[in-house]
């Protein structure tokens, strides 16, 4: 589970692979990342937003719908140790490739935006039209049990607005790259925001009881018995 900490507070790593856009990356470091993905040419989408407070827990809401399928909940990842979810389906999995999807659609819009926009978020005001093409370098990027790779050549083109000095930076990005010597074209929008007093506490929410993961402890089990989150994260 450590990993998968690390991972979610270093999205802004993943660079396409051989670029020269670390630099520009630590100006896209944001605490809270909204994303919407669809695409044209399938009935599917994925919404998420993806929170890390200061001490290095996360939240992670996501939404998943293909065809009549529907996929919905909030995952925790607490202490570097503990995974709690809630409200997904009872089928195994369902909340690793929920927070893998998460994980890697805030990494491939940090990525476009940091092509795009290699010196951080706009100023306040209109809309800034955004354009980015790289002909030789694909994008790839991992999880702690996944990767994607996207293939060069690849297109971003879009908009991003920054409505006020504090606002978050809302998005919408096209992203065309090649597959299998096709054109293939996703569809992002969300916001990313870098809001230091965000996410001091989290916390979960009252519908349905929480389950906790632990790695190798073959999946879900009951939760400890403590009184509050700081007691989780002491738990050994």
């Amino acid at each position: 589970m450590r990993r998968w900490l690390a991972l979610l507070t270093l999205i802004p790593a993943a660079v396409p692979a051989g670029a020269q856009l670390a630099e520009g990356s630590a100006a896209w470091a944001p605490n809270d990342i909204r994303v919407l993905r669809t695409e044209a040419e399938r009935p599917a989408s994925t919404s998420s937003r993806f929170e890390v407070a200061p001490n290095g827990d996360a939240r992670i809401a996501v939404e998943r719908r293909d065809g009549g399928a529907h996929t919905s909940g909030t995952i925790l990842l607490i202490g570097g140790r503990w995974m709690l979810t809630q409200g997904f389906a009872a089928k195994g999995a369902n909340e690793i490739e929920a927070l893998d999807a998460a994980a890697l659609n805030s990494q491939l819009v940090i990525v476009l935006l940091t092509a795009a926009l290699p010196g951080g978020r706009p100023a306040p005001g209109p809309p800034q039209n955004v354009r980015f093409a790289e002909k030789a370098k694909p994008i790839r990027i991992a999880t702690a049990s996944t990767s994607a790779e996207y293939r060069a050549p690849w297109t971003v083109t879009g908009s991003v607005t920054v409505p006020e000095a504090d606002a978050a930076a809302s998005y919408q990005l096209s992203f065309t790259y090649s597959e299998e010597g096709a054109a293939r074209t996703i569809d992002f929008a969300g916001s990313v925001g870098n809001d230091k007093s965000k996410v001091r506490r989290l916390g979960t929410t009252p519908e349905s009881p929480p389950t906790a993961a632990q790695p190798g402890a073959g999946g879900q089990h009951a939760l400890p018995k403590v009184a509050t989150l700081g007691e989780l994260r002491q738990r050994q």
